[in-house]
């Protein structure tokens, strides 16, 4: 595997990163996963709109819309055109004469721009909702999910509880209201009182979830989705509920908290969200000439 590491291509084994960098000794650095498929990076754009607010919110000065070049770039040293692609920049690396456990970084430290990417299936490989078990679980991190931080300890130990409470995926509660997963959006389908069925999901602004790309994606092919909060109630009565992710895609839950949902397989709502979600990615693949 060939990566990126501070303007260079070179095998992952050669790649070093200084033990003082700040995004190993405090989690200080933004990073964004990406899909391509057939050679198409898909929803570029959006992935560095929101990159882009994460350092600025952050303080880390680096322009995200290198991404532009970067990606392809290091996608032809790998040979791969279905992919997924990792970037994680951090704040740096303490000058020498500089303290290197300080909270506040002096202001000319340089960044650590890093990506790697590995093969994927490609579209055509996605013609189902794969599935999982979950288990809910306190949504105790911090509250700016809006920024996809390295910082990710409170997810690995989420995942941790999860595991040894017998789920696969974690569905947050905070409050008393549905937040997201540990790595993905959550989509409710739920039975409104006149008996209609109504497909929703949490706002990102409520409970500070993450604005993924895939929901955003989601959201533009099934315009009959509602935003608005899911209460833990509603959860529970849910006919199905699915996460959305880049490399998850659809992922019906079919268990939650020990409970069969519906008939224990994918239901009809995320096996539809699907074949939209996939016929968006044909039509920009062909689009986009790849």
């Amino acid at each position: 595997m060939l990566v990126h590491l501070n303007g260079s291509i070179l095998p992952a084994a050669d790649a070093r990163v200084s033990v003082f960098d700040r995004g190993f000794l405090f989690g200080d650095g933004i990073y964004e996963g990406i899909r391509a498929f057939s050679g198409w990076v898909r929803n570029l754009d959006d992935h560095i709109a929101r990159m882009q607010q994460g350092l600025d919110e952050a303080g880390i000065g680096w322009d995200a819309s290198h991404l532009r070049d970067l990606c392809p770039q290091l996608l032809k040293a790998n040979g791969l055109r279905d992919a997924f692609l990792y970037w994680q920049i951090t704040r740096g690396t303490p000058k020498p004469g500089q303290p290197v456990r300080a909270r506040l970084a002096e202001p000319d430290i340089e960044p650590t721009v890093f990506g790697y990417c590995l093969p994927q299936p490609g579209v055509d490989a996605l013609c189902e909702p794969t599935t999982c078990t979950a288990a809910t679980v306190p949504d105790l991190r911090w509250h700016k999910g809006h920024v996809k931080s390295t910082a990710l300890l409170a997810n690995v130990m989420t995942a941790m509880s999860v595991t040894e409470a017998g789920g696969e995926e974690a569905v947050m509660l905070r409050d008393g209201w549905v937040s997201e997963s540990c790595s993905t959006n959550i989509f409710v389908v739920v039975r409104t009182p006149t008996g209609e069925v109504e497909l929703r999901t949490p706002p990102v602004d409520d409970v500070s979830i993450l604005p993924g790309v895939t929901r955003k994606i989601i959201l533009e092919v099934c315009p009959e989705a509602r935003v608005c909060p899911v209460s833990a109630e509603e959860l529970v009565a849910a006919e199905e509920v699915f996460l959305t992710g880049t490399l998850t895609t659809v992922k019906s839950v079919i268990r939650l908290d020990g409970r069969t949902l519906g008939a224990g397989v994918s239901g009809p709502i995320a096996r539809g969200v699907l074949d939209r979600y996939t016929a968006y990615l044909r039509e920009q693949i062909a689009a986009h000439g790849s």
